[in-house]
């Protein structure tokens, strides 16, 4: 199908319309240059072409790319596609708009000497080291290209823009994970009769761990556990025996409720985590 040019963003985004009628975004490098309403699109430019909520995407479009520079847009593309064949799986549309808006944050941010620091950067590397190791490339890639020297912290943030991108489902299945999430944190309450301090670190870790923690656990996906892991939990287990109790009643409550098996690396984290909220709430 040939595609006409609806109407030009910027020199590398466009909306067009599909063989139904309906608008697109259209994306590629130069796809739009020296174009204007009425061009043929050229079929050997189109890198990726935007079929949903499309009226929203293109005016979320149209507002970044007239505040950032294009350049943005192109490393973001290398970087999705590359994360995408590393990773395997596609993103959310999203993640074009808000990982450009971050990179471009970020750079703005070295170049007026504020850095800020990744305080989960230990947990990315630990539980989502697919994304961790693809966010590294990416961050090698941006330091290359705008001569900066971006610290290892960037690379956890970007991480955590390919798990929040990569968390597609239907509202079914994000009011599932909600309602999981909240009853797991009922039976940590309950277990300790303690009310959590909310605005916390280590509470804001917690329900960060069990957000990805039940994602996981719908893509029946769990982490796996090596021998060093086992004796860790072994030492937890014996050092966080309250922890550690609660986690196993967490873990029955999945169980009988899901049919989903905890890991044992899956115990290991969530009792450090209920361990520090224990700590932080004493």
């Amino acid at each position: 199908m040939v595609l006409k040019i609806v109407k030009v963003l910027n020199n590398n985004v466009v909306i067009s319309l599909n063989e139904k009628g309906e608008d697109i975004i259209v994306m590629g490098s130069g796809i739009a240059f020296q174009k204007k309403r009425g061009d043929t699109i050229e079929e050997n430019k189109v890198e990726r072409i935007f079929s949903q909520q499309v009226p929203d995407l293109a005016a979320k479009f149209q507002k970044i790319l007239h505040e950032i520079p294009g350049e943005y847009l192109e490393i973001t593309e290398k970087i999705i596609e590359n994360a995408r064949k590393k990773l395997e799986h596609d993103f959310d549309d999203n993640i074009y708009l808000s990982l450009m808006d971050h990179i471009h944050f970020s750079v703005q941010r070295y170049r007026e000497g504020m850095l800020i620091k990744n305080q989960l950067l230990t947990e990315t590397k630990m539980m989502y080291r697919g994304e961790y190791e693809a966010a590294k490339e990416a961050l090698e890639l941006i330091n290359k290209t705008f001569e900066t020297e971006l610290p290892e912290d960037e690379a956890g943030f970007i991480a955590f823009h390919f798990v929040n991108a990569g968390m597609n489902g239907s509202m079914e299945d994000t009011v599932q994970r909600t309602r999981i999430v909240q009853d797991t944190l009922m039976i940590i309450r309950n277990y300790f009769k303690m009310e959590f301090q909310e605005d916390s670190l280590d509470y804001y870790r917690l329900v960060t761990h069990l957000k990805f923690f039940v994602q996981r656990m719908m893509d029946k996906k769990p982490l796996t556990a090596t021998d060093g892991d086992r004796q860790l939990l072994e030492l937890v287990e014996n050092n966080y025996k309250k922890s550690y109790e609660c986690v196993r009643r967490i873990a029955k409550y999945i169980h009988l409720e899901f049919g989903y098996q905890a890991s044992d690396e899956e115990k290991l984290y969530l009792t450090i985590h209920i361990e520090r909220v224990r700590e932080h709430n004493a």
